[in-house]
């Protein structure tokens, strides 16, 4: 038995899921299309441009309240950053509260307003000195119609991003480069600042540039790098499964940021190409934490042994699907669409056998893509202790142990996948946990969840083939309504059982046991809301009001989603949009 550190982790239950080998599913790997599975957004701009808005500053005095510097992160602050122990989620942001001036609703008055084409524009300026980059944590209350929000990059205005507007909502920028992030106010005409209610609580500083590696300081104890195999060094049909494996930054309540890897997985439905993502719960395990994704795709070095690289950077976060911290799994849907050419990798519930050869590909350090070689030891139990958690042998384990031969894992490995090779065609089978591999110790074995274990909470998603078949209750023709479904949902969350789900509710002849078997499926995604249950006031209304046809404010009008991980209207249409497996 072995204790391992990980830092922040939640407390993790034992759960076995076996799968039979003869009974186990698969997906074939798919090269992403590009296809409109998700909207394009149309090209984002500034209202009022960068160098108008500084002539404006220039021309006034009183132009102190639209901007703030902070001073170089404290020893204390860098403190926060270190990295240590097995905790393969590499930390690289510090957060950093603001003073009340800016942390609580702000005088926008107070500001310097340019009028522009509809209205007027001002711009508020956030420097974290020496930030390699940085973003910033908005706090919307009340905001009138027609009012728009812009995040910018100061070194580079050409980075312009939409914020969302809901009120009574939290919502984080964008990784921005440098040390300084702008954000855009535009009021329509006849909207004044004064009803405006905004304010920057946090920043997070990052001490690493996910878009180049580049580290401020030195935040590691340990050697970790020169032992790590560039993915450019492997066999090309492991470099174009590679193409599946993105890094990703994202960053908790308190400003922390995180760097981790994962896998865009493909599903059964070969008629559509939905980016589902796969990581782990120690990275991901909640909807504001998703909210926060920012993806760096295909960044790899172009030749084994050079320095040449490129990545394409994708933002505006994911949808959280599932999330199973006892089995360190997460699944999310990505908000935006993946740069053309991206794998959608393969998958399998077949379990591992012993000394069966395995492949891990990851983002080490946040460095170009590397890779690990070596082979599976065995399935094993894990269970937390005093700062982190224990290993323990069984064959009925939730995780895998693996032994490396080439390569190892580090920091900012957490949530990449494992694959083994059977035909000649690789297949995912689990998400790095975490382990003592080293440069030190190459031959310390590393965990990684088993995907047949998690199978039976994501399998709604990967196992769709173009139908319904978990809200159609009646029939796989007849789609789901608010007055059949919606009701028998309604009242088998209420507890109802037996002849009671349908009394009044239709006259066509079903099955009961076969019903109840369906609606037993339906709960385990009916937490609309994600607040944790699935429960009749909220989720089953919620569902009711989706079929009726009511989107945007009318479809949570009256609901209390305080304590509630999906908050916005947009964010529970794309959920329920992803049961019924809509698209677009």
């Amino acid at each position: 038995m072995k204790h391992l550190t990980l830092a922040g982790w939640l407390l993790l239950l034992p759960f076995a899921v076996q799968a039979n080998p003869s009974s186990a599913l698969q997906a074939e790997p798919e090269t992403f299309r590009g296809e409109a599975t998700l909207k394009a957004a149309p090209a984002v701009t500034l209202r009022l441009p960068v160098a108008a808005q500084r002539a404006a500053r220039a021309q006034s005095t009183a132009n102190t309240r639209n901007a703030l510097t902070l001073p170089a992160l404290t020893a204390s602050e860098m403190q926060a950053l270190q990295n240590v122990g097995a905790d393969k989620a590499f930390r690289v942001g510090v957060g950093r509260n603001l003073p009340a001036s800016v942390g609580e609703p702000m005088d926008l008055n107070a500001w310097q307003w340019t009028a522009v084409s509809g209205g007027k524009a001002a711009h508020f300026t956030l420097t974290s000195s020496g930030a390699l980059r940085v973003r910033a944590q908005v706090q919307l209350g009340q905001i009138p119609a027609g009012v728009e929000l812009r995040f910018y990059a100061v070194r580079d205005p050409s980075m312009v991003f939409d914020v969302a507007t809901a009120a009574n909502s939290v919502v984080w920028s964008p990784t921005l480069v440098g040390d300084s992030v702008g954000l855009e106010v535009f009021l329509p005409t006849g909207v004044a600042a004064a009803q405006v209610e905004l304010a920057i609580p946090q920043l997070s500083h990052l001490v690493i540039d996910p878009a180049s590696s580049t580290l401020k300081s030195s935040i590691f104890k340990e050697d970790y790098a020169s032992c790590q195999q560039d993915v450019a060094c492997a066999d090309p049909a492991w470099q174009e499964t590679g193409k599946s494996v993105a890094r990703y930054v994202f960053t908790d309540t308190n400003g922390l940021s995180y760097m981790c890897s994962g896998t865009v997985l493909t599903d059964k439905d070969t008629s559509t190409q939905i980016p589902y993502f796969f990581t782990a719960a120690h990275c991901v395990n909640n909807a504001q934490a998703a909210s926060t994704m920012d993806f760096f795709w295909m960044y790899a070095n172009t030749t084994c042994g050079g320095t040449t690289n490129s990545f394409t950077h994708t933002t505006g976060g994911a949808q959280l699907l599932a999330s199973k911290p006892e089995l360190d799994t997460t699944l999310v849907r990505l908000n935006k669409n993946p740069p053309t050419g991206v794998t959608l990798s393969g998958w399998t519930t077949i379990p591992l056998s012993s000394n069966q050869a395995v492949t891990g590909i990851h983002h080490a350090l946040g460095q170009p893509k590397k890779y690990a070689q070596g082979t599976f030891q065995t399935h094993v139990s894990m269970a937390t202790s005093s700062g982190g958690y224990t290993i323990t042998p069984n064959p009925n384990g939730d995780f895998s142990q693996v032994v490396w031969h080439t390569g190892i894992t580090a920091p900012g490995s957490s949530g990449s996948g494992i694959w083994l090779e059977q035909g000649g065609v690789h297949y995912l089978n689990g998400t790095l946990l975490g382990g003592s591999s080293s440069c030190t110790s190459t031959d310390a074995p590393d965990e990684y969840s088993r995907f047949e274990s998690t199978w039976p909470f994501i399998s709604t998603w990967l196992n769709a083939t173009g139908t319904s078949p978990s809200l159609r209750l009646r029939s796989t023709t007849q789609p789901a309504t608010a007055l059949v479904e919606g009701v028998i949902i309604a009242r088998y969350l209420q507890g109802l059982r037996g002849a009671a789900l349908l009394d009044g509710v239709t006259t066509q002849a079903l099955n009961t046991p076969t019903l109840e078997t369906q609606l037993a499926a339906v709960q385990q995604v009916m937490d609309v809301d994600n607040d944790g249950k699935a429960a009749a006031p909220k989720d089953a209304a919620l569902l009711m009001r989706y079929l009726l046809g009511l989107r945007n404010a009318p479809l949570i009008q009256g609901l209390d989603l305080s304590t509630s991980g999906r908050k916005t209207a947009s964010e529970i249409t794309t959920y329920i949009a992803s049961i019924l497996k809509v698209t677009g």
